[in-house]
This record gives structure tokens, C-alpha cells and sequence, in this order.
């Protein structure tokens, strides 16, 4: 009697442990994916001081979190029906979860934008120029690691697999049916979030991707990238034909244009571009992230950090200033290059993408290539190395007979890290500004260039913000201001020289949020929330076209990048492309234009989405833009 009701207690105790060792044999996979979206969306969301920017759980909506784990969850399955094992798949997608996060860690702290699908192409710039970053993580970088490895532990004990199967029929059935549904669930939500009309469907989805750090935070991280991979194709404009592109360009091969358009298009200046001077000697000289952030509020130092540039946007002689707005912040470089050498502009290409990296890859009109025409020897150069931004190779492409990087400057010296301004104009003095017949030199500048923390023992950091301090802010405003004694220098050399010479001195955008965020902060604001007109001003950045005989005086311009290339041609007295005459008349409508937004002659800012309602004439700029790059 006492053994037969033992017994079936015994049993029922055996079958209980039983299930109890299940339940975390599937629990712990089934929720990997999920602590593998937290693993992401935590690791990047710390900045390199500890701070904690966002909470992705008060951030991302109920319906934003479902799609990003519907991808975690779709990569797992994938992982597991071809691997078989749940273990293996769980370390793979932990992982990549971890890899990513942290690499996004970085890019933020570096530039303030996600990663997006078109960076793999920048890849090996990324790496070139990373190296003089500090790579030295937050402590809770480590506790995220800590938990990633706990959670690669667990999977290692709690796991299962899918049996062993010799039918054919039986592995289609069990492991590639489900792989491909897991590749359709994945490619299906990116599909969707690409939707021209997913904010109808999802008003909480923020498709805005120059205001990258503010997407990432509100749509995720993994969600956000996947809503860009739509970005890296480029879709032909409406009627187009490249017979209709070679019609524009006929009906535009008269420079008439230049005789009575004026300089500033946003005030009521009636200085034009006319000049006696024919084929003046023409030197470029982009300064890497030279910008006057004083424009973005109530910045006093206790020296001035950039007089010369002052003194000369203030009405010099032969002198034509003012500000150009930037389709890039922070990084990005070669954009805003792309735009002055080919008056293409970055509003009708995907956001994100570097033309230089994706859309280059033959020979393609360029004011360098105008210029050989003219028999101008055109040369480019960076100090640095070739393969940044694809230089070495899109410069021959763009028309550049001859190319000049760091490796080719012997006698280059270093501020930071970096290339200084004196060293490298020293260069360009000996060996590029040459007495030739007709020259056309582009160059651009290293020495200001990102990475503005800590202390270096070969620069000197002189000038100090009143009322803040911010250790970033002091270095990037004495760099400016060492930027600008050798911009002087520069210009005094080009006094001394007979024969004529016009240049043009421009940054490629402002520098980091950190930088500028005191600034906002004083104004009870955050450099990462600004939107619209306010967000506009993040890319003013000055321009100065001086020459050392006659030319037009003007301190009021204001213009985007796409349209300068042009108006040199034309003060340095030579014959203007189709293309740069069509783009005159099309800033007599609207004076800017670039990937943040235009503006009309009004001087007001308008969102993109507003460009066709604004002129008929837009739509032939898109085309001639596209023929430009993929004729």
C-alpha cells in the first residue's frame, strides 16, 4: 500500500523538474533578440561622458519598438534554421547586436548622425581618419559588455537544436522554408518603413535622416538604417531623357546671363559679376570645418578668432563675401567639394550618401574639366592620403590632370595631429602656384579637423569663450583663429604676384554639436532638438572670393555651394558651361539650395518639399543634375 502511492509521487516530482528545465531552455533564446535590441539601443545611446542621451523605452513608440524586434527576431530565425543550433545563433546575433551598437557609439561621438547603409562605402575613409580619434569606452560600455557575455553564457547552457534530417524534403520543409520567411519578414519591414507615406501610417516614424541623431533616437537604432538602404538608389527625375538634359544645356550656352545678374539675390545690391580680367589664375581653397559659430547666438571670447576673415566679409576691396549653406555637418567632406566642383547639389540625392564614394565612377563635368578646356592645367590637392573620400581616384574623373596628397609633401608639419595650414600653403606656394599659363588650383585643408578633446602638447589654445567653459570649444576656435592668420599670409603672398589671381576661401561645414552646444545652452536650448529654421543656421558657413586686381565688391552674399563654382569662373574672367549659366538664372529664383532645405529671394527658409511648388524651373535642374552623374 505505502509503495503504490509513493510511487506516483515520485513520478510526478520527476515530470516537474522535467518542465522546469524546459521553460529555460526556450525562454532564455526566445528573449535573446529582444535583450539584444536593449544591448543596441543602450550601448550608443551613452556619450563618451557617461551621459545617458535617451531612454529607448520613453523615446521609440509601442509600434516602432514591434518593427525593430520584428528584424532582431527575423535575423535570429534566419541564423537558426540554417545553423540548426539555437546557441550559435543566439552568440552570432549577440554579437552583431554588440558590434553595431558600439561602432554607432563611436560615429556619434565623432559626428552626431547613426550609421546609414551608405557608410559601408566609407568605410576605409572611416577607418583612416578614426585613428586619431580616443577610442577609450565609458564604464558602461563595459557593464553592457559584462551583459552580453552573461547572456552568451546562458544561451551556451540553455539551448536546443533542430534534429538531424537526411530527407531533402525534410531540410526544405525545417530549415530553408523558415530561413526564407525570415529573410521575407526582414526585407518586408524594411520595405515598409521606406514608404513615402509610412508617417500617414506611423506618425511616430521620424524619416528625417539629416537630423540623424534625433531619427536614431526616435525610430531605433536598426529600424533607422534599414529605413536607408532605399538611399543608395537614385531614382530618374520625372520626364527625364538625356536628350531633354542636351536641350537645357543647348538652350543655355549663352553666358548673356552674367552681364546683369547681381551678386546678392536676397538683398537689393545691383553688384554684378562683370570683370575685365581674362583668364585670372584660380585657387580653391576649402578649409576643413572653418565656420564663424558665432553666427548661432551670443558667443564672446576674449580674442577675436578670426579678424582677418572679419575684416575682410566687412566690405574689403576686390572682395566678394558672405555665407554659403553646407549640405553636411560635422563630417561628410567631400559633399560640399562635390557640390562647388560640380554644381550638382546633394537636395536631389539620397541622405546619407557621399557622391564621391557611389555615383562617380566615370568621367563627369566638373568646373576643372571646364577649365582644361580653356587650356588650364588643373590640379587638386589634400594633405593627407589619397584614398580619402575616394580622392586619388574621382579627381582624374572630375578632370584633374595632376593630384597632390600627403605622401607627395615632404615638409608638412603637424598641429594635433594633423597637417597645419602654414606648412601645407608653404607647399602649395613652392610647387602648385607656379607661373604657368592659366592654373586651377583646388585645395583642401586638413588642420581643423574633428577630434576637438584633449590636450596636445604642439598646439597652443589661446582663445576662450566668455561666460562657458568647454574644452572642445577652446580648441576648435583657436584652431579658426590659426586658420585665419595663414589664410592672411595667404592672401598677402598672392599681393606680391603679377600675374592676376582670384581666390576663393570657403569651410565645408560646422564642426560637432559638442562644440557649439554651450552656445545653445545659454539660450536654454539643445544643439541636437533644433528643427526647421533654427537647424538651417547649423549649416552657415563664410565664403570669401578676393582677387589681386579689379573685380566687384560685395559682403552680402548668400548662396549655397552649388552655385559658387560659377560665379569664380566668371569673376576670373573665363568662359562659363551651359550648365554653371543655367544654374545663375535658377538662383535669381532661388539663391539657396542644398540637402537641408532652399530659400527664395526673401531670404526665408522653406523645407525641400516645398521646391517644386516654388518654381517650374526645378525639375530641369534635377534632370541635368542626374545627367551630370549617370548619363
Amino acid at each position: 500500500m505505502v509503495k503504490l502511492v509513493k510511487q506516483p509521487e515520485v513520478k510526478e516530482k520527476k515530470i516537474n523538474k522535467e518542465l522546469l528545465l524546459k521553460i529555460p531552455k526556450y525562454l532564455i533564446p526566445a528573449i535573446t533578440p529582444f535583450l539584444c535590441f536593449v544591448i543596441t539601443e543602450y550601448l550608443w545611446r551613452y556619450k563618451s561622458d557617461g551621459t545617458l542621451t535617451s531612454n529607448p523605452f520613453a523615446t521609440i513608440s509601442p509600434a516602432l519598438i514591434i518593427l525593430n524586434l520584428l528584424l532582431f527576431y527575423g535575423c535570429w530565425g534566419f541564423l537558426y534554421a540554417i545553423i540548426g543550433r539555437s546557441s550559435v545563433a543566439s552568440y552570432v546575433t549577440i554579437a552583431l547586436s554588440f558590434i553595431v551598437g558600439l561602432a554607432n557609439y563611436y560615429i556619434m561621438d565623432f559626428r552626431n548622425a547613426p550609421i546609414t547603409a551608405s557608410d559601408f562605402r566609407a568605410l576605409k575613409t572611416a577607418f583612416a581618419v578614426g585613428g586619431t580619434y580616443t577610442y577609450m569606452p565609458t564604464y558602461q560600455v563595459f557593464v553592457i559588455a559584462f551583459f552580453a557575455i552573461c547572456l552568451g553564457v546562458l544561451n551556451g547552457i540553455f539551448k536546443f537544436k533542430l534534429p538531424s534530417m537526411k530527407k531533402t524534403y525534410s531540410k526544405i520543409l525545417v530549415r530553408a522554408i523558415p530561413a526564407i520567411l525570415c529573410i521575407c519578414l526582414m526585407v518586408g519591414v524594411t520595405n515598409f518603413v521606406s514608404r513615402q507615406d509610412i508617417r500617414k501610417i506611423i506618425p511616430d516614424f521620424n524619416a528625417t535622416l539629416f537630423t540623424g541623431a534625433i531619427m536614431a533616437k526616435d525610430d531605433g537604432l536598426v529600424l533607422c538604417f534599414a529605413s536607408t538602404i532605399q538611399y543608395t538608389n537614385v531614382d530618374k527625375p520625372d520626364d527625364y531623357s538625356n536628350e531633354k538634359a542636351e536641350k537645357i544645356l543647348k538652350d543655355n550656352k549663352d553666358d548673356s546671363v552674367w552681364n546683369t545678374s547681381t551678386i546678392s539675390k536676397t538683398t537689393s545690391d545691383n553688384n554684378t559679376f562683370n570683370t575685365k580680367v581674362k583668364k585670372a589664375n584660380i585657387v580653391a581653397i576649402m578649409n576643413e570645418c572653418f565656420s564663424d559659430i558665432g553666427v548661432l547666438g551670443d558667443l564672446k571670447t576674449n580674442v577675436d578668432y578670426m579678424p582677418i576673415t572679419k575684416s575682410m566679409m566687412a566690405g574689403a576691396k576686390d572682395t566678394v563675401s558672405g555665407y554659403f549653406y553646407s549640405s553636411v555637418i560635422a563630417g561628410s567632406t567631400a559633399n560640399t567639394e562635390f557640390e562647388f566642383l560640380t554644381g550638382d547639389t546633394m537636395a536631389f540625392l539620397p541622405p546619407g550618401s557621399i557622391p564621391y564614394q557611389q555615383f562617380i565612377n566615370k568621367d563627369t563635368e566638373s568646373m576643372a574639366s571646364d577649365l582644361v578646356k580653356q587650356d588650364y592645367t588643373a590640379i587638386g590637392t589634400h594633405p593627407y592620403v589619397g584614398y580619402g573620400w575616394n580622392r586619388r581616384s574621382t579627381y582624374p574623373l572630375l578632370g584633374f590632370q595632376g593630384t597632390k596628397f600627403a605622401i607627395d609633401m615632404p615638409g608638412l608639419q603637424k598641429i594635433r595631429v594633423y597637417a597645419d595650414d602654414a606648412s601645407y600653403y608653404e607647399y602649395l606656394k613652392k610647387n602648385i602656384f607656379y607661373n604657368s599659363k592659366h592654373f586651377f588650383s583646388f585645395n583642401v585643408t586638413l588642420q581643423n579637423h574633428g577630434g576637438y578633446v584633449g590636450d596636445f602638447a604642439n598646439f597652443n589654445v589661446d582663445v576662450h569663450p566668455v561666460g562657458f567653459y568647454n574644452i572642445s570649444t577652446d580648441n576648435y576656435l583657436s584652431l579658426i583663429k590659426e586658420s585665419d592668420k595663414q589664410f592672411g599670409k595667404l592672401i598677402e603672398y598672392f599681393k606680391t604676384r603679377k600675374e592676376p589671381t582670384i581666390v576663393i576661401m570657403f569651410g565645408d561645414h560646422q564642426p560637432n554639436d559638442y562644440v557649439v552646444e554651450p552656445i545653445y545652452n545659454k539660450k536654454n536650448k539643445s544643439a541636437t532638438d533644433l528643427v526647421g529654421a533654427e537647424r538651417f543656421e547649423r549649416y552657415k558657413v563664410p565664403v570669401i572670393i578676393w582677387a589681386n586686381y579689379d573685380i566687384p565688391e560685395d559682403n552680402k552674399l548668400i548662396t549655397s555651394a552649388n552655385y559658387m563654382g560659377g560665379m569664380v569662373t566668371r569673376l576670373a574672367g573665363c568662359e562659363t558651361s551651359p550648365y554653371q549659366n543655367f544654374l545663375e538664372k535658377l538662383r535669381a529664383k532661388v539663391p539657396v539650395i542644398c540637402s537641408q532645405g532652399f530659400m527664395g529671394t526673401d531670404g526665408k527658409y522653406r523645407d525641400l518639399d516645398k521646391l517644386d511648388d516654388y518654381t517650374s524651373k526645378i525639375n530641369d535642374y534635377r534632370i541635368l543634375n542626374y545627367y551630370n552623374l549617370f548619363k
